[in-house]
């Protein structure tokens, strides 16, 4: 059995440049094996990070990592079913 290492994705509420960078040191710096992205704790925080999500998974793929798009962990109104269901729909 091999060892894997994996990175889930930030519940803190950082400013998106941070968090972009953050992943994107994550992706050049580590040995990881996989990393979680997404906005799991707040669908409100999500328009912030989401112009840079895209960029996020194509560089920590490049790095030979696998890249996960996490949703949200509690979904409780229309427009996070919405959201939700949107990213498990594209493909």
């Amino acid at each position: 059995m091999t060892a894997k290492l994996t990175i889930g994705p930030v519940l803190f509420y950082w400013p998106a440049e941070q968090k972009r960078d953050f992943y994107y040191r994550v992706a050049d710096e580590t040995n990881v094996d996989t990393i979680y992205v997404g906005e799991v704790v707040c669908s409100k925080r999500a328009p912030f990070f989401d112009p840079y999500i895209g960029d996020v998974i194509e560089r920590i793929q490049k790095s030979g990592k696998t890249a996960v798009l996490s949703t949200l962990s509690e979904v409780m109104i229309k427009h996070d079913r919405k959201m939700v269901k949107s990213i498990c729909e594209a493909e």
